[in-house]
């Protein structure tokens, strides 16, 4: 079976590793990685479309001599797997230009160094091949079901029609806005949303007045999480169009996650941060059926982390919507995201 391992741990490293899906990058535990105290020269991490640590995945080896950095990707065959009493199994693989096809086909160096990393201790453990490392991930997979999860930009709202920022100022909706969250509300019906949804709302007024509307159409519960929220300008909050462009700090003319146009604001990295530990719970938990209530700039974040990217490719790319924009994404149970459409308007 041929899939892409995410390295997370080298010999070079004598602490374990933990990634920080966030900045996608890695930071040291204070506990000691096992391979180096075992003489195991081996990279391991992650079966990358098996899900992203800390969320559930599938942990995986790689018999390679190739010199790996943390987070390298690499196309790999699975032969193999350590299956532990406590189920946290580990596959064994090897890069896909190599010709085994089941682990006791590896050379005996490399399956005494597996051994070495995993002695058979407890009753039911060992290492078994290829057929049984098919059925482990098979059944991985069996385990979880298509997840949906729709997404709403706020309707028109205050600052829509007076020329004034919006971002942390808490502005309501128009009239108008909430006679278009209503319409939202009836539209999503036609996607099934009045059936078992659970609505995520941001805690700011304009997100909560629009969930209101559409909930009063799909008669649905609601969650109110602070991480929803529109991104903080700090001191440009609400402030005059005018006066935001005139006084903002000046653009550093490239790409800086850490830019902040106001000493009060919020960067890039940081809204980020804040609404990546809600995606990672929302994927990680067991709903199926998620409509998320939020704000243009918030939710082009989440769309971004959706569809598999990292802050830093925000230099290269933005997703946009206007008020009322509506998003429906599919997760599948390889952990495959298939985006049937993106800031859809119905008016």
């Amino acid at each position: 079976m041929n899939c892409t391992a995410k390295i997370e741990q080298t010999y070079e490293y004598k602490k374990r590793m933990r990634y920080i899906p966030a900045t996608d990058s890695f930071v040291e535990k204070n506990s000691g990685s096992l391979a180096a105290e075992r003489g195991f020269v081996y990279p391991s991490g992650w079966i990358k479309e098996s899900g992203t640590p800390p969320c559930e995945h599938l942990d995986v080896i790689v018999m390679t001599e190739q010199k790996c950095a943390l987070g390298d990707e690499l196309e790999i065959r699975v032969i193999g797997v350590f299956c532990r009493r406590d189920g946290d199994f580990k596959l064994v693989s090897v890069p896909v230009s190599r010709p085994e096809q089941d682990i006791g086909e590896l050379p005996v160096p490399e399956r005494v160094a597996l051994e070495r990393l995993y002695p058979a201790v407890f009753t039911g453990e060992g290492w078994f091949g290829r057929e049984k490392a098919e059925k482990v991930i098979s059944d991985f997979f069996s385990r979880r079901k298509r997840k949906f999860i729709f997404t709403v930009q706020h309707t028109e709202s205050e600052h829509h029609t007076n020329g004034c920022i919006g971002a942390g100022y808490d502005w309501e909706l128009t009239q108008r806005g909430r006679e278009q969250a209503y319409e939202v509300g009836k539209w999503l019906r036609w996607e099934d949303c009045d059936r078992a949804y659970h609505m995520y709302v941001s805690t700011m007024a304009r997100a909560r007045q629009t969930a209101e509307e559409i909930a009063r159409a799909l008669n649905l519960p609601q969650t109110f999480d602070e991480r929803l929220r529109e991104v903080d300008a700090g001191e440009g909050n609400g402030k005059p169009r005018k006066w935001y462009i005139e006084h903002e700090a000046p653009h550093p003319g490239h790409f800086d996650i850490d830019y902040k146009p106001f000493p009060g604001a919020e960067s890039d990295r940081e809204l980020w941060e804040r609404v990546h530990s809600l995606y990672q719970e929302l994927l990680a938990s067991d709903e199926e059926r998620i409509l998320i209530v939020a704000h243009g700039t918030s939710l082009s974040f989440l769309h971004s982390m959706l569809l598999g990217y990292s802050v830093t490719d925000r230099e290269h790319f933005r997703f946009t919507g206007k008020g009322g924009s509506i998003s429906k994404f599919v997760i599948e149970p390889e952990g495959r995201v298939v985006c049937e459409y993106i800031n859809h308007r119905i008016f």
